[in-house]
């Protein structure tokens, strides 16, 4: 989830004015219950000028429906990641592959990302450190990369 504080947004009329309709703001926070992950859209697909230079988002179906407004190879993913409980401070790596995965208990989807470092992690807290036995979908494919791994299913 993002949050932020009133006092947090950009006092600038100038930088207002420049950001609308988006609000501008000099800080946000985040939890980590979920990872976040923010979106570069190149610049030669920006030529609107009505993106940002950058999307934080904070949830991976909300991930899936920013990057389907893009054109493909005109973005690239970024995932604020933490490896393990060890290493509290999270660490921005590139988003190779996002995976769904029916949950066995609920008609809820669960999410699954990787990185360039080839380890598959959950989206989310309240999954478990390892998929269960259903077949993982491939529901992103960012970076040119075998996805012929047993039980994964590109969709």
């Amino acid at each position: 989830m993002l949050f932020t504080d009133a006092n947090w947004a950009d006092s600038s009329s100038v930088q207002r004015a420049i950001a609308r309709p988006y609000q501008p703001w000099r800080c946000v926070g985040w939890t980590d219950d979920a990872v976040c992950f923010w979106v570069f859209p190149e610049r030669e697909s920006n030529r609107s000028g009505m993106l940002p230079d950058g999307l934080l988002v904070v949830d991976p179906e909300v991930l899936l429906d920013v990057v389907a407004q893009m054109s493909p190879d005109a973005f690239s993913v970024y995932v604020m990641d933490t490896s393990s409980d060890s290493e509290p401070a999270a660490r921005m790596r590139r988003l190779t592959g996002l995976w769904s995965q029916a949950r066995t208990n609920t008609a809820a989807l669960g999410y699954w990302y990787t990185t360039s470092e080839g380890k598959i992690r959950p989206c989310s807290r309240r999954q478990g450190r390892a998929p269960d036995d259903a077949p993982l979908h491939l529901a992103l494919k960012l970076d040119v990369e075998d996805y012929s791994n047993p039980g994964m299913v590109a969709v």
